[in-house]
């Protein structure tokens, strides 16, 4: 299974989604991916350090939708354009602030919401 998580830059939310899923759900056969509508030149300094205050040390970097592959579950962050939408694919909906140019108590606050919507997501589609 391949979950996609989608944001307009994809330097913040998706990334920090992506990091925290691959933690989350590490030994189990889902693969995780992030793409954003217009990708930024690199992740957000305050989202790698977000991560690095929890454990993880992440290197990933932002990549456009086109270059990601067809996933079986599309989540979109909020993506303050039009979202990208795959006909027979399976997509999550997460109303999620963007924090890029905002204080680290603010990408710390997001980390949580998205923490709190994959533990969601997991009830309903981590395999047994």
């Amino acid at each position: 299974m391949k979950i996609a998580f989608v944001c307009k830059e994809n330097a913040c939310r998706s990334q920090i989604a992506e990091a925290w899923a691959g933690k989350m759900w590490s030994g189990f056969d889902v693969e995780f991916v992030s793409a954003g509508t217009h990708p930024a030149r690199a992740v957000a300094p305050l989202a790698i350090e977000v991560l690095r205050e929890e454990g993880i040390l992440w290197r990933g970097s932002p990549k456009s939708f086109d270059r990601i592959g067809q996933p079986d579950v599309l989540v979109t962050m909020g993506c303050d354009v039009v979202c990208p939408h795959i006909p027979g694919v399976r997509t999550v909906e997460w109303d999620i602030p963007d924090p890029r140019g905002k204080a680290i108590k603010e990408f710390r606050r997001v980390m949580q919401v998205i923490r709190e919507h994959l533990l969601e997501l997991e009830e309903e589609i981590k395999p047994r």
